[in-house]
């Protein structure tokens, strides 16, 4: 017996692409997140009856089946005629993300495609858009938001705070943060549940050093950033995990941050950023005295 195996021939082969595919992106970093997350999908009008999606080597998330259809359906009926709405909602157990959800039409061939992207106003996402290597917003990517407690992964700026409404005195649940710098957005980060921000993003361009002068020490580098803030909280308390479209709308609703809550208001300037330090933002002049929190004006 000389232990060879016998020659074989594939008769057929049978390819059943997955009803949808995620790819998850870290805002801070510019990067897919392709492990560690808890991601699941059910029937809106079901949302008891979930899936677990699971990751593959190349960083994309997949439902290999949805909720409410059979394998024989999706393999043999026309997608479009299929297509019903599901809740998709991420939570990140490691804590490094703040969770969020949305509504998909699904099945749905290649890559989500998440249509929100085409209707935010053109400021401030658009400079992120443009970034080239690579850019922060694409329409195949579902973008993840810092956590508060995530630790500051390195060469990366942080500014944080803790945002408070001061119509109400509330905590500014998801609400959206953004600083620029130049005329440009360099970053944009999300307050969790009690209103605590932590945005991560790529220092500015370093001034190039003259030949006549010694260049700096980098921990001499600073930059003046212009923080903004959006914010627009829906009816009741706030959700558990916030809607993207609902949370990315609020781009259209700017509010005033507050260096002082006394009479007349006093609104926030630019801020000074050094190299390798936090920054940290807070309404400096109220009636109770310094505030720990940063203040958002009236809408």
């Amino acid at each position: 017996m000389s232990g060879a195996l016998p020659g074989y021939r594939f008769l057929e082969r049978i390819s059943r692409p997955a009803p949808l595919g995620l790819v998850f992106w870290d805002f801070a970093t510019g990067t897919p997140v392709a492990d560690d997350l808890s991601v699941s999908i059910a029937l809106k009008s079901r949302a008891g009856v979930a899936r677990t999606l699971i990751s593959n080597r190349n960083g994309v998330w997949l439902a290999p089946d949805l909720p409410g259809r059979s394998a024989y359906e999706l393999a043999t009926v026309d997608w479009a005629a299929l297509r019903r709405t599901y809740r998709v909602e991420v939570v990140d157990p490691l804590g490094r993300f703040l969770p969020l959800a949305f509504d998909a039409e699904l099945p749905s061939r290649g890559l989500y495609h998440w249509p929100g992207w085409e209707t935010l106003p053109t400021e401030p996402m658009t400079p992120l858009g443009a970034d080239p290597s690579p850019p922060r917003i694409s329409p195949r990517r579902i973008p993840l938001f810092s956590a508060p407690g995530r630790p500051t992964p390195p060469a990366l700026a942080e500014v944080r705070c803790q945002l408070v409404d001061s119509s109400t005195g509330d905590a500014a649940a998801w609400a959206l943060l953004t600083v620029g710098h130049d005329g440009r957005t360099r970053g944009i980060g999300l307050s969790d549940k009690e209103g605590r921000v932590a945005l991560l993003f790529g220092y500015p361009e370093r001034p190039r050093p003259s030949l006549a002068t010694s260049p700096p020490a980098i921990t001499d580098y600073r930059w003046e950033l212009d923080v903004q803030a959006f914010f627009d909280p829906t009816p009741g308390p706030p959700p558990a995990v916030p809607d993207l479209e609902q949370m990315m709308a609020q781009l259209d609703h700017p509010r005033d941050l507050l260096k002082s809550t006394l009479s007349p208001p006093e609104l926030l300037p630019s801020q000074l950023l050094t190299y390798g330090r936090p920054m940290v933002l807070r309404t400096s002049r109220t009636p109770e005295g310094s505030s720990s929190s940063l203040f958002l004006g009236p809408d």
